[in-house]
């Protein structure tokens, strides 16, 4: 047999679970997209595996697909939610549930052979039955193969949950899979690290940065982080704990839980590191907040190509070629010159006023202690009360709408960095507008709360839910001091009325 044959019946198991997720089901309109529904629906039970969620019955499972689709802005009805997920559990007629079935080639005996597999089955020590509960359903080994197949999919887990992943591995007493979900904890670890340095360098070289990177998570709180580490350090404890139990397993697999527990001392030790990494550099970005507050304006419009090459060269031409050649030698030359270190380049920077008043305010007192400017709440509302009545009179309001507002609005909006911040939270995450009697975490509550506390009218809007769509036909919201993808912001029905 030629050894590229070999093993083919395994690896046909595995193409025809991912070739007949979301088939044999009639979804009308949504028949081109039923695979992608479907897998979405097994990332959701997965998560809720991990992490020990038990509301994985058929009920549950389609309001997860109803879910799905308002997230893909499909509308369906809640009998397309239901036809999609007894597809996943059934194969064609849900009144047979009958297993996937398809014929797959053996390299052995040189025939096709009757493959039946499932990509749900219940979980017999959540479903209670005997307690008259309802049937619970978990992943099974196929389903689990088409979420790790790649890694790019459980990318879209955070560390968290290859944590909690490792921890029921380990519970179960699967060392084998453990000792790989390890190493990617490892990988994982090391990732971050290593952009937590690279961060750092980026501020160095543009402290701007710290501001215009929507997409870091640097907006929670110290403490916020600090807890964060704290649960994540907890999980570690949760499975080293296990580690007294290693007597009562059987020599083979002894062995193989102490090369486990020797890999995850390395991820700790990683982990530890990197929370390090991370408090230093939230203490670094106050550091440069509160020491150079100037930095955060000062920009450069200068190019190599534009004011160099187009506007002097190009037009003016160069006197004789040995001046062309010491221009670009410093480019090509592999002696870098010495630079002088930013934070001199700091030290010699004095804010000004405009040239009308000819005032020069004097130099920065390092002694004075400085504070972070606090959000203008006031100034806030105003200009998010345009965006609520679009809200409330079109149910969407797009961010590329700012594009063209006059240069006296632009300017409001930035002066304060909570309203991108603001606009972005409102994206990221989909939040039930509720009124909070005090002041809360949620900024987006705290907004809404004193929106209403301005204009009665905007507590029509309590229990109404804003989601967030990518408008990918469009360009993105471009100021000089800003980028901001293209995204539209939804009102959305309550949950109440759904149901």
């Amino acid at each position: 047999m030629d050894k590229v044959e070999k093993g083919l019946k395994d690896r046909l198991k595995k193409t025809q679970a991912i070739r007949m997720l979301g088939t044999g089901m009639d979804v009308g309109d949504l028949n081109d997209y039923a695979h992608e529904i479907c897998l979405l629906l097994l990332l959701k039970v997965f998560r809720r595996e991990i992490t020990e969620n038990p509301n994985k019955t058929r009920q549950d499972l389609i309001y997860m697909a109803e879910e799905i689709l308002r997230e893909m802005d499909f509308a369906a009805s809640k009998e397309v939610a239901e036809r999609l997920v007894d597809g996943v559990l059934w194969y064609k007629d849900p009144n047979r549930q009958d297993p996937f079935s398809c014929y797959i080639f053996d390299e052995e005996t040189r025939t096709h052979e009757l493959y039946k597999f499932r990509y749900l089955k219940p979980d017999r020590e959540h479903s209670q039955w005997e307690k008259g509960g309802s049937t619970v359903y978990m992943l099974t080994e196929e389903a689990q193969e088409i979420i790790f197949i790649t890694r790019e999919i459980l990318e879209e887990f955070g560390f968290d949950i290859e944590q909690f992943y490792t921890l029921q591995l380990i519970k179960s007493g699967n060392f084998n899979k453990a000792q790989n979900s390890v190493s990617n904890l490892i990988a994982r670890v090391r990732t971050l690290i290593r952009r937590e340095k690279d961060y750092r360098q980026d501020v160095l070289r543009n402290p701007q940065i710290i501001f215009m990177d929507s997409k870091n998570s640097r907006r929670k709180s110290e403490d916020e982080i600090k807890r964060q580490f704290e649960d994540e350090k907890k999980v570690f404890e949760d499975m080293f704990s296990w580690k007294n139990r290693l007597n009562s397993f059987p020599a083979e697999a002894r062995t193989e839980a102490e090369q486990v527990f020797e890999s995850l001392e390395v991820a700790r030790a990683l982990h530890d590191v990197l929370a390090k990494l991370v408090v230093e550099n939230m203490a670094f970005e106050v550091e440069i907040r509160v020491k150079y507050p100037d930095s955060f304006w000062k920009t450069s419009n200068l190019t190599f190509k534009k004011d160099i090459w187009q506007n002097v060269i190009d037009k003016k031409g160069l006197a004789n070629f040995d001046v062309l050649e010491s221009l670009l030698n410093p480019l090509f030359s592999p002696e870098v010159d010495f630079i002088y270190p930013l934070e001199w380049a700091w030290e010699e920077q004095k804010i000004k006023k405009t040239e009308a008043n000819e005032e020069i305010y004097e130099d920065f007192d390092e002694e004075e202690t400085w504070q972070p400017k606090s959000a203008d709440w006031d100034i806030i509302v105003e200009l998010w009360e345009d965006i609520f009545d679009e809200l409330m009179k079109n149910n969407e309001f797009s961010i590329t709408e700012l594009q063209d507002i006059d240069s006296f609005k632009k300017q409001k909006w930035l002066m304060q960095k909570k309203n991108i911040e603001l606009f972005m939270m409102f994206v990221v995450t989909e939040v039930e507008l509720k009124l909070e009697e005090q002041e809360t975490n949620d900024d987006r509550l705290e907004l809404f709360r004193r929106l209403c506390d301005k204009n009665p009218k905007y507590k029509k809007l309590i229990g109404r839910r804003i989601s967030s769509v990518n408008e990918e036909d469009k360009e993105p919201l471009r100021w000089e001091e800003l980028y901001v993808s293209p995204y539209k912001i939804k009102l959305l029905p309550s949950k109440s009325n759904l149901e």
